[in-house]
């Protein structure tokens, strides 16, 4: 089928050093507006007053992917989308990649003590995440600011909340924990940050370890290289992610990884027969300085498993994952614009073996008009997907992309005899705050490592009250640890 004239594609190869982050942003910007029906000669008059954005200027906007959070932020105005639906994402997608465009004109709210105030004032009870990205851009973008000794237990609440959002909630709230990890706060961030990571039974160190690695430093390597030895499989793939980000990021000299290699080749030689740290190693060494790499294959001395990945990594109907991933984009864009970047960011989301390829697409994914139907094709994927790779890629996607659920049935999941599948329909669960029958958390609590940890998580994020019991009288400390946790921390965070 030939491509509509309006549709914008990302032709960068797809296993390239590089993606085109200008088309993402146009993609975005242009799907949302057409999905809200609005049309460019419309879009001032929604956007109010200091907009003054031509029909020229848009389709300049789209088509190249100007990055300008002024303009983005005139999008969801004129579109009437949540504050930062679009920015969040974006910003998190030009972070992560060193070469993304720069920030023309920068968003930065109005710089009064009025607006200060009530950013603070937001974000003492119940923060929603958009009260969490303005109080944090306040801090990061104004010369308004709280002391070290009042920002820290607001830092702390955020910290918290992050990993048990979903949605556009928790992008707004990773953003913000992002922004404030690169601004003044920073050091205040990673020092709450390490503390959380660190507590016992933690559950949800994956973003934390995304978020402080925004800012990469030398001492955060030296500090992956530490948790990759830890014994919580969990916080040992999350230093992996770290290490992903901090390469992608970039800003570390050739100097900085070499203290790496040794507790790397340490952890590989301790995961060689351990299926849930070796493939993540793998990934993780294959998106690493091309010396830290050699220095690393020396010290250990045999291959690494091969990470889950697609077929082939041809732009091609006759890659029958990328067509694969094309049919669901087909079937998911109907005849609207967008098709060509869905079908990538699909493709990447399922088959793509680089965490920071697969978490800026599920960003995206999210943020866009697509994100409802793409959840369901995802079940779909996951449940009927044509290959083993296709199914996990699926099922790995719901925690990647912390889709929201309003309601679950985990029958059709755990009727599965693949712990993927399992895995993914207690993640949905979760993300559904749906509680799971007493009998059932009970014998998966008593199931294996990866079994019990996604139980506790659909539990956790529930609030279910068997926890206690749980904490109080499991047979295992990792798992009475664990639901401690969870009862410490809180179920879910709406909004």
């Amino acid at each position: 089928m030939a491509r509509r004239a309006d549709d914008i594609d990302d032709r960068t190869p797809l296993a390239g050093a590089r993606i085109d982050v200008a088309a993402r942003i146009g993609w975005l910007l242009r799907t949302s507006r057409m999905a809200a029906g609005v049309r460019m000669r419309e879009f001032g008059d929604l956007a109010g007053a200091g907009a003054h954005l031509s029909p020229a200027t848009l389709s300049r906007v789209e088509n190249a992917g100007r990055r300008s959070g002024t303009v983005i932020d005139a999008y969801e105005r004129a579109l009437g989308l949540p504050y930062g639906q679009l920015r969040a994402p974006i910003d998190v997608l030009s972070r992560t990649f060193s070469y993304a465009p720069e920030d023309v004109e920068p968003y930065t709210p109005e710089a009064t003590l009025a607006g200060f105030s009530s950013s603070c004032v937001a974000v003492l009870d119940e923060p929603a995440g958009c009260d969490w990205l303005r109080f944090a851009e306040y801090h990061a973008h104004t010369p308004f600011g709280l002391p070290e000794a009042a920002v820290r237990p607001h830092i702390e609440h955020l910290v918290s909340e992050v990993g048990r959002s979903a949605g556009t909630g928790y992008q707004l709230r990773y953003e913000a924990l992002a922004k404030l990890r690169c601004s003044a706060y920073g050091d205040i961030v990673a020092d709450e940050i390490r503390a959380a990571v660190l507590a016992p039974g933690m559950q949800r160190a994956y973003d934390l370890l995304s978020a402080v690695t925004e800012r990469p430093t030398p001492e955060l390597v030296h500090w992956c290289g530490e948790l990759l030895a830890h014994p919580s499989w969990q916080i040992a793939r999350a230093s992996c992610l770290g290490i992903q980000n901090m390469r992608s990021v970039g800003g570390l000299r050739t100097r900085d990884w070499l203290p790496l290699v040794a507790p790397f080749a340490a952890a590989c030689i301790a995961a060689v027969d351990d299926s849930r740290r070796g493939p993540i190693l793998s990934a993780t060494l294959a998106s690493c300085p091309p010396e830290f790499r050699r220095e690393v294959r020396t010290a250990v001395g045999f291959d690494l498993p091969p990470p889950r990945k697609a077929a082939t990594w041809t732009h091609s109907r006759r890659n029958r994952h990328f067509a694969h991933a094309a049919r669901i984009s087909a079937e998911i864009a109907g005849n609207t614009a967008g098709e060509s970047v869905l079908t990538r960011l699909l493709f990447e989301v399922l088959y793509d073996f680089r965490a920071t390829h697969v978490v800026t697409s599920g960003f995206l994914l999210v943020a866009s008009p697509f994100s409802e139907a793409v959840r369901e094709q995802l079940c779909i994927a996951a449940l009927e997907g044509p290959d083993e790779t296709t199914r996990h890629g699926a099922a790995y996607a719901f925690a990647n992309l912390m889709v929201p659920f309003e309601v679950a049935d985990p029958a059709p999941w755990l009727a599965s005899s693949d712990p993927a599948l399992r895995a993914a329909g207690l993640s949905i669960c979760g993300f559904a705050g749906v509680p799971l029958p007493a009998a059932t958390l009970t014998d998966l609590v008593a199931a294996d490592d990866e079994v019990s940890r996604d139980a506790l998580f659909a539990a956790g994020m529930a609030g279910q009250p068997e926890l206690v019991t749980i904490a109080s009288s499991h047979a295992e400390a990792a798992i009475r640890d664990a639901a401690q946790w969870w009862i410490n921390a809180g179920g879910r965070v709406v909004g």
